[in-house]
């Protein structure tokens, strides 16, 4: 049986994600990593703001 796993993240891409979680307006995240992000599924885009999805979430989570 085959399993997906989870994308492999840096840790500037973890780092990103807990910026994000922990404060949405004021994050700095270089461009390359929110369009990664972004295309993963573990952030979007509402009314303007970049926001964690439940993916991003859980991933922050795990810690991994």
């Amino acid at each position: 049986m085959d399993q997906i796993l989870p994308p492999t993240l840096n840790e500037l891409e973890l780092d990103a994600l807990r910026q994000i979680a922990a404060h949405p307006v004021t994050r700095h995240i270089p461009a390359h990593i929110r369009s990664r992000l972004m295309d993963i599924g573990y952030t979007k885009e509402v009314l303007g703001a970049i926001v964690l999805t439940d993916d991003g979430l859980q991933r922050i989570a795990t810690g991994k």
